[in-house]
């Protein structure tokens, strides 16, 4: 026992008392800050229960807290569950104290750690570092010091050393990612904090990676560790290896032997063990049958944990300084860490402080993503084919995790109790394969009756139909009486199919321990698969669920080679609360940044979507650079005004003769952008062969994976790229492949789109414009990146055509054009344009011809 005046002020002691008196004696959670002492000066009541136990809040506390209760017994020796909690606590920086009733003894379970005094961040010295004569200009040749460079990095260490958030737009050629790399580097090594980067797409991560943290690394004295986090699902699972290479004839498929073969023989030489080591992708369904899965994996029991290229990555993550990531993966870990409430331990990724989110104006589309939920006929189909399936023509006709546990069991028949074999060969071939069999007849028809019936809805023939389950199709008649019939007679079969598997999951836990331990990898995909026909289950009740009016739910139809593709989905309407709850009130720094974050240098439409109009003025920081690059004499934006309205039946032929036209004056090395792949298709068929007869090589999306085509484009200086959606953002192409940028009609999103939809009602359901206050500023933002994709490096040049006079005309038009940098503008008669941006070329290349 300890002297409690030691311990705890008297006005903390009186309080403390005065509570246990009002709850009757009962045990009390309690809550204590302490002061630079380490003395219990305030505390707060936040649970009561009765004289045995009580609420054990584990999300309230942060290090340098204490957490108080009561023992009405007066016995103060720490019961289990009170050692336990205390680890939990201790691991986080929070003390643990028991006291009896009168409060005048305590016992010290945890001891009050001292509170962490964090070290700002040196902000004139890590200017100077950027300033002309400093350490990184001396080892960069030509390096050219930029005054917007210098205001993002002030503002990024500023907001690490006041705990604030910041939205940051800094325009292309500005080096924003040296600018919080240096914040998040030295705030890291100062204060034993980790640091989260993460990023949208692969490229910005390889140049972070390969180019800018290994240059800092030679620069920097103060030594730091960075790694690059992928997601589990990019490793190879060693165990499923080898249980391939074991009993493959039970799990391998005909038309996937040569595929996962090649797999296995990379396996074993591969020193990386992940996805991208690999110089041809698999196919998705391969992948699957070697991937690394969190709910299928034996962790510490397989007997492939100290080989496993998964945990030694995470291994090697958990000494590094600043972890690189991608927003899907932060979005996961937050996640868990919001189911959890711990907040500083390991969750899928180590312990971090502050979070620096690049390319932040995709985080609203991710978070969607991320916080929904989807059920599809093929994936359903795909999960039931891991459990069983039957194929013809193979030697071993019987398929599968079941199968294959079957004949497991065969092999190890003599140490099993020959009852307990008996019954589980029973239980699989007479209720198990049978409900597998029916639960996959139900789940065929069910979706494609529920195709049929929505495709009949809907008014709009298209290849892909999206219909939303809006409250007028919730209250037709078919609804209840065939809709929520057909859903739940699914339900009923997924159920009872879980329900046998649980059956089965039981009758293996009877087996004699080292049957058990010879069948561990078997068991584990057997859990994890369960589990998953659950969640299955669970996802298609909450998609036809009504009561949660936060979430939009709509099925997908969409024709492939292989028939239709059925998907059932979900997704928040609005994330901003998840946001809020799960990012901006967990950490203290959040630094937001993009080329593209606002519309007319104003940050109000992100600001609303992502929540952050409810914080406090003085938490953040709001911040737009201009770029360095000089556009005024870089770029030429010429818009004809001679040309069909989008929605003109005459427009899609005159689309294609200005395609047409403005790549002859830039000579190829075009990227042309469009907003739907059947306008891509069609201008593609009819200008792939005279653009050929010219020289010019015509590139498609989808014909190549996307970095294959794009590193095509880079390295064909004549090639032109048609493109759609991502290629909008993310693509790099600076030099002479690429001078012209089309861009075919102005990015707004397809009004049809269910989220899209749901969210332009729930605007206007407020009385508001949803047109000019959601689909403009969504619009803007993407039409600015595809503008940025022109301008890479201070010596590119060319042109951006826009051949959508909607910009000229309407009044939301202007929005667009005065969110773009100055440049030069040429807007009139087709005449006029193509020939002023013709003697625009003609200069560039004269003056070229000089140089040379």
């Amino acid at each position: 026992m300890s002297d409690i005046h030691q311990l705890v002020a008297a006005t903390a002691i009186d309080i403390l008392r005065s509570t246990i008196q009002d709850a009757k004696g009962n045990e009390v959670f309690f809550l204590a800050g302490t002061d630079e002492h380490g003395i219990i000066q305030e505390v707060t009541p936040l649970a009561r229960g009765n004289d045995s136990a009580v609420p054990a809040l584990m999300q309230v506390a942060s290090q340098g807290d204490v957490i108080i209760h009561n023992h009405p017994s007066g016995h103060l020796i720490p019961s289990q569950a009170d050692v336990w909690i205390a680890s939990e606590y201790g691991n986080q920086g929070v003390g643990f104290y028991i006291i009896n009733n009168s409060v005048d003894q305590v016992y010290v379970v945890v001891k009050a750690f001292q509170k962490e005094k964090l070290v700002p961040l040196k902000i004139p010295q890590i200017l100077e570092m950027i300033s002309p004569r400093g350490a990184i200009a001396s080892k960069l040749g030509g390096y050219e010091s930029r005054p917007e460079q210098l205001r993002m990095t002030e503002a990024v260490g500023t907001a690490f050393n006041r705990s604030q958030l910041a939205l940051i737009e800094a325009g292309t050629g500005t080096g924003k990612s040296l600018s919080y790399l240096l914040a998040a580097i030295f705030w890291s090594v100062q204060n034993r904090q980790r640091v989260v980067v993460s990023t949208n797409t692969i490229n910005l991560q390889e140049q972070l990676i390969n180019k800018d943290l290994p240059f800092l690394k030679s620069v920097l004295s103060p030594q730091f560790r960075a790694v690059l986090i992928k997601g589990r699902n990019n490793y190879v699972c060693l165990s499923k290896i080898d249980s391939l290479e074991k009993e493959g004839e039970h799990l391998i498929e005909s038309e996937e032997r040569a595929e996962l073969k090649a797999l296995i023989q990379w396996a074993h030489g591969t020193s990386d063990g992940s996805r991208s080591d690999l110089s041809i992708l698999p196919a998705p369904a391969v992948w699957e049958k070697v991937a690394c899965e969190s709910d299928n994996c034996g962790r510490i029991k397989c007997p492939f944990y100290s080989r496993c290229f998964f945990y030694r990555a995470r291994r090697e993550a958990s000494s590094a300084d600043v972890l690189v990531v991608n927003h899907h993966l932060l979005f996961s870990d937050l996640a868990v860490r919001g189911d959890t409430g711990r907040y500083s331990d390991v969750a899928i990724l180590p312990g971090y402080s502050r979070i620096i989110l690049d390319e932040a104006h995709n985080v609203e589309d991710v978070a969607t993503d991320y916080f929904g939920a989807q059920i599809s006929k093929f994936g359903l189909s795909r999960l039931l084919g891991r459990f069983y399936s039957i194929r013809e023509k193979e030697r071993i006709k019987e398929k599968g995790l079941i199968p294959f546990l079957l004949a497991r069991l065969r092999f190890l028949e003599k140490q099993i109790d020959v009852k307990l074999y008996t019954r589980i060969f029973e239980h699989v071939q007479a209720r198990l394969i049978p409900q597998r069999e029916n639960l996959a007849f139900v789940s065929a028809s069910v979706f494609d009756d529920l195709a049929a019936y929505f495709e009949g809805l809907s008014k709009v023939e298209t290849a892909e139909v999206k219909v939303r389950f809006t409250p007028i199709i919730r209250e037709l008649p078919e609804w209840k009486d065939s809709i929520l019939a057909l859903v739940q007679q699914l339900l009923r079969e997924l159920r009872e199919f879980h329900q046998q598997l649980l059956v089965l999951e039981k009758l293996l836990e009877a087996l004699p321990d080292p049957v058990g331990e010879s069948l561990l990898a078997q068991t584990v995909e057997l859990t994890a698969l369960t589990d998953r026909v659950e969640v299955a289950a669970s996802t298609l009740g909450g998609i036809f669920d009504s009561a949660d009016t936060n979430k939009v739910s709509w099925i997908e139809i969409r024709t492939s080679k292989s028939g239709k593709l059925i998907t059932l989905r979900q997704a928040p309407l609005n994330v901003s609360e998840l946001l809020r709850e799960r990012l901006f009130e967990k950490f203290d720094t959040v630094v937001m940044t993009s080329a593209t974050l606002s519309t007319e240098n104003r940050f109000d439409y992100v600001k609303g979507r992502l929540g952050l109009d409810r914080v406090p003025p003085s938490r953040l920081v709001e911040l737009v650079l201009p770029s360095s690059f000089n556009y005024g004499e870089q770029v030429i934006l010429g818009i004809p005004k001679d040309i069909p309205l989008p929605d003109h039946p005459n427009f899609r032929k005159e689309l294609n003769r200005l395609i047409f036209k403005s790549i002859t004056i830039s000579e190829g090395r075009a990227l042309v952008l469009f907003t739907s792949y059947s306008l891509l298709h069609q201008a593609y068929e009819e200008l792939e062969e005279p653009l050929q007869t010219l020289g010019i090589r015509a590139l498609k999306q989808g014909d190549a994976p996307r970095h294959r085509l794009t590193e095509i484009f880079k390295n064909d200086k004549t090639s032109v790229l048609f493109a759609t959606d991502s290629f909008w953002e993310g693509v790099d192409v600076a030099g002479e492949a690429l001078e012209n940028v089309i861009l075919t009609k102005l990015p707004f999103s397809v009004p049809r789109e269910p989220v899209i939809e749901a969210r332009v009602e729930a605007i206007a359901e407020k009385g508001r414009n949803p047109f000019l206050e959601y689909t403009v500023p969504q619009a803007v933002i993407k039409f600015k990146q595809g503008f940025g994709r022109l301008i890479r490096s201070r010596s590119d040049r060319g042109s951006i055509m826009i051949f959508d006079r909607r910009i000229l005309e309407k009044h939301y038009g202007k929005v667009f054009l005065r969110s773009l940098p100055e440049c030069q503008l040429v807007a009139g008669k087709q005449e006029l344009v193509f020939e002023t941006v013709k003697k625009f070329f003609e200069v560039r290349r004269a003056r070229k011809e000089r140089q040379e």
